[in-house]
């Protein structure tokens, strides 16, 4: 999937909650990818983010023919996570300094074995085990370079990509004063979204 495609496939989305997506023309720095409003007034920014692993197609690319690729490695889906969220805040602050509007960051997984519990992990520092205990292992991506950055962003949404539809989570930043626009802009009332603690 091209990029043009996964811009079309998270307007798409928008679109079916009557939201319209406007692509932002950037400048010297820079911005997210839309401008997302209904009947002329903005309802946030959205920007998109890819969370492709093209670490092995890189060490393929770089090898001489015939030689071994690859090798063993850390799991780099935090850090993938992590630097999502630090260059989309980046690219909020470029048009939104000020928060005046909310900021919705759409994160496209391509990895089938990764899911939405790995932006779990970041924003919170948690492993939430089946049991529904909670374990805190992950602390030192949600209080490392994201720690003051991600709760800049208003709206999470997880978007795993698979063969035959696309699944989409919601994580919302209940704390965000825009919590209530953004529940309103997706047709669900502030007491339906479960909160998740850090």
């Amino acid at each position: 999937m091209n990029e043009d495609q996964q811009k079309a496939l998270v307007a798409d989305f928008l679109g079916r909650y009557g939201l319209k997506t406007t692509a932002i023309v950037e400048g010297s720095a820079k911005t997210p990818d839309f401008d997302v409003s209904v009947n002329g007034t903005r309802k946030f920014y959205c920007e998109l983010k890819s969370l492709d692993d093209t670490w092995l197609d890189e060490q393929l690319a770089k090898a001489p023919p015939g030689a071994i690729a690859g090798g063993a490695r850390n799991d780099p889906v935090f850090n993938r996570v992590s630097k999502s969220i630090e260059r989309a805040c980046k690219q909020f602050e470029a048009i939104n300094p000020d928060c005046e509007h909310p900021n919705v960051l759409a994160i496209l997984n391509f990895d089938d074995i990764s899911d939405e519990f790995d932006l779990l992990a970041v924003l919170t520092g948690n492993f939430y085990a089946d049991d529904g205990s909670t374990h805190p292992i992950y602390k030192k991506f949600s209080e490392g370079r994201v720690k003051q950055k991600k709760d800049t962003i208003d709206l999470y949404i997880w978007i795993q990509v698979t063969k035959n539809n696309p699944l989409f989570s919601f994580f919302y930043n209940t704390d965000s004063q825009h919590f209530e626009a953004l529940c309103d802009s997706f047709n669900c009332t502030p007491s339906e979204i479960k909160r998740v603690y850090s």
